[in-house]
């Protein structure tokens, strides 16, 4: 991967963005597997790399690949096994899956460590073979992390909040932390008395678990690259090199909950907004090397037309959320916001970013109605319904994506892809998809 020239920072946002996108087309330092696969690698990169522009229609549709555990059920990889011990078997499922289907971009693998998570008494999640059926895919459990009179400790020093109340109440076997010293004055002050609490029984517990925990989580971590990086070279390229979030979810999934969040934009509205523009503070755009796919990632939760009124994500939501992407693009990144559940009503605030500077990755938003909106402005991706991909026929599978084709595919700007992750997916749809679209999505 390359440096930053020297003159990054002087750099327009649209300079530097063509840089990120040129660079990863070429896939300079990816040992790739054949020259064959170098040359798949690089007209998909371009499929893609058109999409997002919106200057030049592409040779076709593209095709995103997602996985989700439907690439391990077929190899009869359970998702316990997931989790605890098969991790191998689950990379080697991951690559069959893109040798089978052949989508234009990897699915990601999202290997983690259940032996990890219950050392630390993680209770934010249930998963597979803890709190869930051995083939069940993993379930986040909200509650309020942080309680409603604790917004000022949360906004006058963060991490020190994180560390010491957020952290012990979602790992259990991590309360020794609450011993800990807090750094304010009496940490700066000449002395060692800020030491002594190391010496507790308790944050020594928690240390050492922390410590083992983290080298339990490397075992599928490995596993899980090793695989990645497989996949590239096998000439499927990566459609996000990170993670972002809104402000408004990460208070209300971490932090608040749902039902926290929700009843204190009626009784400490000031306090929410507050504790956004400090997430926003606190969230750093990611460090992408040259290279790397530009496309960040930042799954939606809070914001869709369900959970508040349009008038509430104008207020509380929408704000921090667009200055986060905006951060992003300055830096020549496109963020890539999976807008989970409906976006019907918040599409018009969309056009209030630069052109051809987000890709819009929707759930279960009218396509047609995205289209109308964002065309010629955003490249929007989605959303063959993951319910007809599990229940339906090959045939209605492959009128939907005529549809999309059809309609969002008009003069490019369009990527197709199941509204979700393929978790109970069935063979014959899946090839439906991605086989009917690759030939009835070339653009004549």
């Amino acid at each position: 991967m390359q440096k930053k020239p020297d003159n990054w920072n002087s750099l327009s946002a649209d300079e530097k963005r063509k840089i990120r996108l040129e660079l990863w087309v070429r896939g300079d330092g990816i040992q790739f597997e054949s020259p064959e696969a170098k040359d798949k690698y690089q007209y998909r990169t371009t499929l893609f790399k058109d999409a997002l522009e919106l200057k030049k229609t592409p040779d076709r549709v593209p095709i995103a690949g997602l996985g989700g555990a439907f690439m391990y059920r077929r190899a009869g990889v359970p998702q316990k096994s997931t989790m605890y011990d098969r991790w191998s078997e689950a990379a080697e499922a991951a690559i069959q899956f893109h040798r089978d289907f052949e989508p234009d971009s990897c699915a990601m693998l999202f290997l983690m460590s259940g032996p990890s998570m219950e050392l630390l008494g993680q209770n934010n999640l249930k998963w597979a073979g803890y709190g869930l059926p051995d083939d069940v895919q993993y379930q986040f459990v909200e509650q309020e992390y942080m309680k409603k009179d604790e917004y000022s400790h949360f906004l006058t020093d963060p991490s020190d909040f994180i560390m010491r109340r957020f952290i012990p109440r979602m790992c259990t076997g991590l309360t020794g932390l609450q011993k800990l010293p807090q750094f304010g004055s009496d940490g700066i002050q000449i002395g060692t008395p800020f030491l002594f609490p190391f010496l507790d029984p308790d944050v020594q517990e928690a240390f050492d678990k922390m410590k083992k925990a983290a080298e339990m989580a490397l075992i599928p971590g490995k596993f899980m690259m090793e695989g990645m990086n497989r996949i590239l070279a096998m000439g499927y390229p990566s459609l996000s090199s990170g993670f972002g979030a809104a402000p408004f979810d990460v208070l209300g999934d971490n932090l608040r909950g749902t039902r926290g969040v929700m009843m204190d934009l009626h009784r400490s509205p000031e306090k929410v907004i507050a504790a956004c523009e400090k997430i926003l503070e606190l969230i750093p755009v990611p460090d992408v090397p040259l290279g790397e796919s530009p496309l960040v990632m930042m799954p939606l939760h809070k914001g869709d037309d369900t959970h508040i009124s349009k008038k509430q994500f104008e207020k509380f939501y929408w704000p921090t959320f667009k200055e986060t992407m905006l951060n992003m693009i300055e830096d020549g990144l496109i963020p890539a916001p999976f807008a989970e559940g409906t976006f019907d009503h918040r599409l018009e605030y969309l056009t209030e970013l630069p052109e051809a500077s987000v890709l819009w990755f929707f759930d279960r938003t009218d396509m047609h109605k995205a289209k109308d909106v964002l065309n010629g402005h955003s490249c929007i991706m989605g959303n063959v319904p993951i319910t007809l991909i599990a229940t339906g026929t090959a045939e209605q599978v492959k009128a939907s994506c005529k549809d999309l084709i059809d309609y969002c595919g008009m003069g490019g700007g369009y990527i197709l892809c199941s509204g979700t992750q393929l978790d109970n997916a069935r063979e014959e749809t899946v090839r439906a998809m991605i086989d009917f679209s690759k030939e009835y999505g070339v653009y004549k």
